[in-house]
């Protein structure tokens, strides 16, 4: 126990305290090996949980980032006033559901554009359009989920609700969403880049019947692989009280065993940094291809200059390097800071971490301007269905 100087020219006193004389009697309401101190005055017994250094916090030691992801509750668990209305909550809540908000609202717009618009015939000629249109859907159901997430630990967290098995199940359903859906539509936007990417590579020789049954049986292959891969998450919610201030409940993760710690470490790895590398993979592939064209273009037109030829071919393929860089920058983001989150001991990274969360869901409210808009002809598309939706619009009387 360190006591702390006034003065920047003063030293800490520190001494050691021997915790074991206070720790509390049973039952221990701390999680995760932290320890319990308790003290009782007069009949009332009081506790307070110490932590394990950085790698837990909360007032139970519920709560982690480093080890298992960012969430909701890890993320706004210390700033909520437990038994208080919205309008007596933190600034930070409150920001946090005008945000969500925002982009849910952002999010649907687009994403029932991008319904529309890949629903036609034309914009799934290629398998790319499958994969747009059933991501399209994904990214629909995961802002819900995410909207009712945030609501969720509201609920929970101002009023009292008796019904503690459907809390738990509703908490397992939307954490389980939360993570099998944004994973899906990761690897959806791979398989469009690695499509973009043979297109590029063989030109008219591409196979258009073939890439959209190709679409088709690897859509049901990431279902069922990643649904398989996930089916432990909703046993690794748990929900608990904490005694000191009533009958509020959280909602947590808790693994049964080391090995499934790991297991779920290792998978939440994978599905951050496997899109990354394939999509890096495959912008570098596109760009060698593009150069490669552009040496055997150069020498067949002597007249233009190295720039010129680089330039058209560039300008010819910019949707696709276009989209590719905006998703590489956003999962970069993601990874960072998701990797980077091993200690949250101060609220400017707490601030860090939240805008990293918001920054993780950016690529699913954002289909329309990283896939469609780019592209000339998902663009088309997309005037000529903002033309009949304004046309009926003022038909309307």
């Amino acid at each position: 126990m360190c006591l702390c100087p006034i003065q920047r020219n003063q030293t800490a006193i520190c001494n050691f305290y021997d915790h074991t004389r206070e720790t509390c009697k049973a039952p221990n309401y701390c999680l995760n090996e932290g320890l319990c101190v308790e003290n009782r005055h007069k009949g009332i017994v009081e506790f307070v949980c110490l932590c394990p250094s950085c790698h837990y916090y909360g007032s139970l030691c519920q709560f982690s980032i480093g080890r298992q992801g960012l969430s909701i509750d890890g993320l706004l668990g210390t700033t909520m006033r437990t038994g208080k209305p919205l309008s007596e909550q933190s600034i930070i809540i409150k920001m946090t559901m005008t945000t969500l908000i925002i982009m849910i609202t952002f999010g649907l717009v687009g994403n029932i554009l991008c319904i529309i618009i890949f629903a036609q015939k034309n914009s799934r000629a290629t398998g790319s359009g499958y994969y747009l249109f059933l991501m399209s859907m994904y990214n629909i159901v995961a802002l819900i989920l995410l909207g009712l997430r945030f609501t969720y630990l509201l609920v929970t967290q101002m009023i009292i609700l008796n019904n503690r098995v459907r809390l738990l199940i509703l908490c397992q359903c939307l954490e389980f969403g939360l993570t099998i859906l944004p994973n899906l539509s990761n690897w959806l936007s791979v398989c469009v880049g690695i499509e973009r990417t043979y297109i590029v590579a063989y030109g008219v020789l591409f196979n258009k019947q073939k890439s959209i049954c190709v679409a088709k049986l690897l859509c049901l292959v990431l279902l069922i692989v990643l649904a398989g891969l996930t089916v432990h998450e909703p046993m690794t919610r748990q929900w608990i009280e904490d005694p000191r201030i009533g009958r509020f409940t959280w909602c947590i993760t808790e693994y049964d065993s080391t090995k499934l710690q790991t297991f779920a470490s290792i998978l939440l790895i994978i599905n951050l940094a496997g899109p990354f590398l394939v999509n890096l993979l495959s912008m570098s592939i596109l760009i060698f291809i593009i150069t490669r064209k552009k040496l055997n273009l150069k020498q067949n037109n002597s007249d233009q200059s190295f720039i010129t030829v680089l330039y058209q071919q560039i300008c010819y393929y910019e949707h696709f390097i276009l989209s590719s860089a905006i998703l590489l920058l956003l999962t970069l983001l993601r990874l960072i800071i998701t990797l980077g989150s091993l200690c949250i001991d101060t609220s400017w990274r707490n601030y860090i971490f939240l805008s990293g969360y918001f920054i993780s869901f950016i690529p699913f409210m954002a289909t329309l301007f990283i896939f469609v808009i780019p592209s000339p002809t998902y663009r088309t598309e997309l005037i000529s269905h903002l033309k009949q939706i304004r046309h009926f619009s003022i038909s309307i009387p």
